[in-house]
């Protein structure tokens, strides 16, 4: 018998046995036997085709669903943190015998502030008021930025394209989550507050669904404007990008659309060519009115009585700066509120990575308090990429997570003007304006503690930090080119 000339027949016979053995498992509640049959899968990925190991990681993330019980000691976004751990694993095995990186892209300024990041980070967990919730939450950002970053960076050495794969996959089960909320939405009728929790339970409310896809429509609307793409692809990026816009603006998240308004405001900078010291200047400017005026600013705001509402698009937008009776915008005062008097106990190394939850119940101001406060503090994080990060590691924790911000900025918009391959180009422009998106929105909610942002975001730093890699190798390049001559 040939085996290798009837090699796929025997594929499709073992294929089509192993699904036959898992329905019968699945059908007797055998669940040991589908568990160990997706294993083999995965192990035979991890050793044979990290490719697909990573497509598939994108895939499923958008439809992970977060499994926590009271009895288990912690909780995990199924099945995409598996995928994460497993890759994470790879990748600290095989960097010890074969997986080699170059070395312009570990001594690139933006991995060498991420090292800090997760360096400090450490440190804060040893000397945190809970050293296990620290380490837990050190350990999930060990397996989010090895898996979504360093393996990114690692499946890019077969060429970008790997790279506008894995967020296609990642965008076409977003598509389908973002349908899926959008009929369920309709069928109730687009009520005012199915609004918060329609998206369930693939995102646990409207902001983090806003945000990703804030993130997302830049980068599925670079996706129309890459010359490599064939028309179809360009054609279905579109329909994408359409599923997206309404997903956006139903998610009624205020956060959100104020950040891709920003993201539109640095695109038009870039285009007209204002130079980055004038932007600056001009942000500057405005933060010396702000404070100059804030007596007034605040004054008025607190006049501002216009709730949030999904009836009215302008009523919505009024009611984001109502702080004296919008519940969710004074709620967030009170968690800043509370960071800031916890910030001011523990300035240096924080009360510990993953304890602000845990720590900032007495330090609410009751005036502050809404329907939705909590005296036992359990309502969640910090509301903030800036002040929890500063209330958990403190000043130097802070001043890592704005290295990063600042570094991947300058080196994404520095790649975007010095590079003369108009594919690098454009996608190094469409990961800065992403990042953009979540940076604005950052300074009023954080979901980097999620796997379904963190897979994005570090995977939009590892982009650019190869294309600026590659775009200064051949800027040295054709340097020596003219010298020989």
């Amino acid at each position: 018998m040939d085996w290798k000339k009837n090699s796929k027949w025997w594929i499709i016979g073992i294929a089509a046995l192993v699904i036959l053995l898992n329905s019968w498992a699945i059908f007797h509640e055998y669940l040991f036997i589908p568990l160990l049959s997706v294993g083999v899968i995965l192990v035979y990925l991890l050793i044979f085709r990290v490719d697909i190991a990573m497509y598939l990681m994108a895939l499923c993330t958008p439809f992970s669903i977060v499994l926590e019980d009271d009895k288990l000691p912690f909780s995990i976004s199924l099945p995409a943190e598996i995928l994460m751990i497993s890759l994470t694993a790879l990748f600290l095995v095989r960097i010890c015998y074969d997986l080699r990186f170059k070395r312009n892209i570990l001594k690139h300024p933006v991995t060498i502030a991420i090292l800090a990041y997760l360096t400090w980070m450490f440190i804060c967990c040893i000397t945190s008021e809970y050293p296990l919730v620290s380490f837990k939450f050190w350990a999930a950002k060990i397996w989010f930025i090895c898996s979504s970053f360093f393996m990114v960076i690692h499946l890019m050495d077969k060429g970008t394209d790997k790279w506008i794969t894995y967020y296609k996959c990642y965008a076409l089960s977003l598509a389908c989550v973002v349908v899926i909320t959008t009929i369920k939405h309709a069928a109730a009728g687009f009520g005012d507050h199915i609004a918060h929790w329609v998206m369930e339970p693939f995102y646990n409310d409207h902001t983090a669904y806003g945000a990703i896809l804030a993130l997302f429509i830049p980068i599925v609307a670079g996706f129309i404007f890459l010359p490599q793409e064939k028309k179809v692809v360009k054609v279905v990026s579109g329909v994408l990008l359409a599923i997206f816009i309404v997903g956006f603006y139903l998610s009624f998240s205020r956060a959100a659309w104020l950040s891709l308004v920003g993201a539109i405001g640095v695109w038009c900078v870039v285009k007209l060519r204002i130079k980055f010291t004038w932007l600056l200047g001009g942000i500057a400017l405005l933060a010396a009115i702000f404070f100059t005026f804030s007596d007034d600013i605040i004054y008025s705001m607190s006049r501002n009585s216009q709730d949030s509402s999904t009836k009215s698009f302008a009523d919505h937008l009024q009611s984001i700066s109502n702080i004296s009776t919008d519940a969710s915008n004074v709620e967030r005062l009170n968690r800043w509120n509370s960071a800031f008097r916890m910030i001011e106990e523990r300035p240096i190394a924080g009360w510990g990575p993953g304890c602000y939850q845990f720590c900032y119940a007495p330090y609410q101001d009751y005036r502050f308090h809404t329907i939705i406060s909590t005296d036992f503090g359990d309502g969640g994080n910090a509301h903030s990429e800036f002040i929890g990060p500063t209330a958990e590691t403190g000043f130097v924790g802070l001043a890592t997570v704005l290295a990063m911000m600042i570094l991947v900025i300058y080196y994404g918009l520095a790649t975007y003007r010095r590079s003369t391959d108009t594919t690098v180009r454009r996608l190094s422009l469409v990961a800065t304006l992403s990042l953009i998106t979540y940076y604005i929105h950052g300074t009023m909610n954080n979901f980097l503690d999620t796997d379904k942002l963190s897979l994005p975001f570090w995977g939009l730093f590892a982009l650019i930090v190869v294309l600026n890699c590659q775009t200064e190798e051949n800027g040295r390049t054709a340097i020596e080119g003219k010298e020989s001559r």
